[in-house]
């Protein structure tokens, strides 16, 4: 039984889908962190969706936001909790592919989409045990996360191989 305040599957645009409140770090008091189940999670919706905090009212994963406009909405496929990815568009264009599992993202369709933007922007997918840069080709480049942008709020990543070449090592 869902208690006041939260949501019914129906009464929410993503459905049962609940991804984004597992994957998704949110900056909150106190924060959440990413790969952790929000403690409001229901596994179906969100216990407290009327009064959810402001940063989870405004997001919007990119297969949700696509489906206000029907002549460019993303296959019913590339859901997140179908897929196992949530995919979300930083303020820097950058496509980021937060995924469930290490393979999520070489699944298809979502390898061909993921491969499709790649030609287009940045494409990073954040892993499980790590991130990393897709590139058009399909290969990965290993990141090292750098830091916070303090104003967007996006993270800062450098590639391992451009550490590498300018003698540093990545701290785990």
């Amino acid at each position: 039984m869902l208690e006041a305040g939260s949501v019914t599957p129906a009464a929410s645009a993503c459905g049962t889908c609940t991804m984004c409140c597992t994957l998704m770090r949110v900056a909150m008091d106190p924060p959440k962190p990413e790969r952790h189940t929000c403690e409001h999670c229901t596994g179906i919706g969100c216990g407290i969706y009327a009064e959810r905090p402001e940063v989870c009212a405004g997001f919007q994963c990119l297969w949700l936001a696509s489906q206000r406009t029907p002549a460019y909405a993303l296959d019913p496929a590339l859901r997140p909790d179908r897929s196992g990815v949530v995919i979300d568009l930083n303020c820097a264009l950058t496509l980021i592919a937060h995924c469930e599992r290490a393979d999520s993202w070489r699944r298809e369709p979502m390898r061909s989409w993921l491969l499709h933007q790649a030609h287009r922007t940045n494409v990073i997918l954040e892993l499980p045990d790590g991130a990393a840069l897709l590139t058009p080709a399909g290969e990965t480049e290993a990141l090292v996360k750098a830091g916070v942008d303090p104003i967007s709020n996006n993270r800062l990543y450098v590639r391992v191989a451009d550490m590498a070449r300018a003698g540093m090592v990545p701290s785990a």
